[in-house]
């Protein structure tokens, strides 16, 4: 509908001009400021629907009216700061308010978790849940898995199962309340992988960081399922079929690739950005390197998101 078009046409100039203004340094606008007022987008829908069966002219002007009204109460709301501090953007933190916070931090849990490793495990799994924290792959370790915790709230557990032949491993936050970007700043786990096994790595992040270079171990999936967070991934070349998929809402989603693997992008987002240097566009919608078709070994990227920056570059 009409109406409708305008709606959303208004919504994405807003969005984009508040990204542009903020990354520039123009203006400091706070997301977090605005986040609680999501329920005004199915309002305005909802009106729109109703000013559709108006005439072209009446139900434009509503339509232009109502939405202008609205944009300009949340573009007030987010010059006003967070009263939990939210970042300046969704996309970037301050990385040096960040290092001051964990200096002052009381941590309410610091604790280690560890699996042994079997030199019978040829394959592993590990999933991580949680939220409103910073997750890095700080290097290889002897055991299957070493996790060091630093929160000032929330709870980790880690289970292991064996499952034909493949350990897993569960490692999860308990305390889902607490899975805001709010309460993210001076939160870190770092992680430690054996190198050894062929490992299949599945994320479902809430909000936050994670940083993880996998360039030295065996990958066989990635999977990320997050809202609010940041994704930073350096793949290690292929040992047969590697599946990396991404299924996020508001993102910051980058991966490195080796220069010389042959992979393919397949995206599934009309509202999100992109940026995949390297890969050619081809007929179907999809990207991919020159070689993707007469190699055995392949990366294929899936990525779905509502409205991410997704970047793939070659290293």
């Amino acid at each position: 509908m009409k109406t409708e078009k305008i709606m959303w046409g208004m919504i994405l100039i807003f969005i984009g001009a508040i990204f542009l203004l903020n990354n520039f340094g123009v203006i400091d606008f706070y997301w977090g400021s605005v986040w609680r007022f999501w329920p005004v987008i199915f309002i305005l829908t909802g009106a729109n629907m109703i000013f559709s069966r108006f005439n072209n002219v009446t139900g434009t002007a509503l339509s232009a009216g109502l939405t202008l009204i609205a944009l300009v109460f949340l573009g007030y709301q987010g010059t006003k700061p967070s009263t939990n501090n939210v970042g300046r953007s969704w996309f970037r933190y301050d990385q040096r308010q960040k290092n001051a916070d964990k200096d002052q931090t009381n941590w309410k849990t610091s604790n280690t978790f560890t699996e042994e490793y079997s030199a019978n495990a040829l394959r592993a799994e590990l999933n991580i849940q949680g939220g409103a924290t910073s997750y890095k792959l700080d290097g290889s370790t002897s055991n299957l898995f070493d996790a060091e915790v630093r929160q000032s709230n929330g709870r980790y557990t880690l289970e292991k199962t064996t499952r034909d032949s493949v350990e897993v491993l569960n490692f999860r936050m308990k305390d889902k309340k607490n899975w805001r970007m709010d309460d993210m700043e001076g939160n870190e786990v770092k992680i430690k992988l054996n190198s050894n096994p062929i490992w299949n790595i599945n994320f479902e992040v809430g909000a936050g960081e994670t940083t993880f270079d996998l360039s030295k171990y065996k990958v066989e999936s990635l999977k990320l399922k997050g809202g609010v967070a940041s994704y930073e991934f350096k793949l290690p070349e292929p040992i047969a079929i590697m599946n990396v998929t991404a299924d996020t809402g508001v993102a910051d989603v980058n991966i490195k690739v080796p220069k010389g693997s042959a992979c393919r992008i397949t995206i599934d987002s009309g509202l999100s950005s992109r940026d995949f240097s390297g890969f050619e566009k081809q007929a179907d919608g999809t990207y991919e390197t020159s070689n993707y078709g007469s190699s055995v070994k392949k990366i294929n990227i899936n990525l779905q998101g509502g409205l991410s920056n997704f970047e793939v570059s070659r290293y």
